[in-house]
């Protein structure tokens, strides 16, 4: 799940879920006292509490978590191995003030989603942890992973998890840590995918150079959320380069 964190027509094209959005082309990156460097251990509780806090209000996870009390707190749970399982196997990255995680992103390259029956295994342990959190909703988060894995094609960049923390976006920080995914995919020449249950998002999306890709597949029947597929095209890493 993403969540932009900027508005377009802002100084800057963000990751959060759910603003209202102008039409914008060109987007200018504010500067943030914030690093950006790869995630390690002593920070993926921390990123999984941003990814929990920015994502909390998203349709699928609001369907999924019904109960808002509890929310965030599932969806910590959920993080903290998703997290795990992209520090062995993709990438992983945080923004950071001081020793403060202010955004996180989780990507993986080609061929190493879904997990292998390997590495579910490997997170037995939080697996279990995590069920006895969410309780009554663990189905519900294993038929959303079923549905969510079936889509991601196998030779592109999987950006599974964006977000910046709520009392620090809009101001560059989602913008930079996507665009760390468009550098993986463009220097292999290869492309990068994602997925929304936010119909607003998809537009910008789109100014970022996705595009819908196979069919929208419901969590609840006719009344939705629905999963939007989106697949931005592969540049080659030459032209990349000169531009």
């Amino acid at each position: 799940m993403l969540q932009l964190d900027e508005r377009p027509g802002d100084h800057a094209p963000m990751v959060t879920d759910g603003t209202e959005r102008r039409p914008a082309r060109v987007h200018t990156v504010r500067t943030t006292p914030d690093v950006l460097v790869p995630l390690v251990e002593a920070d993926r509780r921390g990123a999984a509490q941003v990814l929990a806090a920015a994502l909390a209000d998203d349709p699928g996870y609001r369907h999924l978590f019904p109960d808002p009390r509890r929310r965030e707190q599932e969806l910590q749970a959920l993080y903290r191995m998703t997290l795990d399982d992209a520090i062995n196997h993709g990438r992983a990255y945080v923004t950071r003030i001081g020793s403060v995680v202010t955004g996180a992103i989780a990507i993986y390259p080609p061929h190493t989603y879904p997990m292998s029956t390997a590495r579910w295994l490997r997170q037995g342990l939080r697996i279990a942890r995590m069920a006895t959190i969410t309780r009554e909703h663990s189905r519900g988060i294993a038929r959303f992973g079923s549905l969510t894995a079936g889509g991601v094609p196998t030779d592109a960049w999987y950006v599974e998890a964006l977000g910046v923390r709520p009392d620090l976006q809009r101001a560059g920080r989602g913008y930079r840590l996507i665009q760390q995914a468009f550098a993986l995919a463009d220097e292999a020449g290869e492309r990068s995918y994602l997925e929304t249950t936010k119909p607003e998002n998809v537009a910008y999306y789109a100014e970022m150079g996705y595009e819908e890709t196979g069919a929208q597949v419901s969590l609840a029947g006719d009344d939705g959320p629905w999963i939007v597929p989106m697949l931005r095209p592969a540049r080659e890493a030459a032209a990349v380069r000169a531009a």
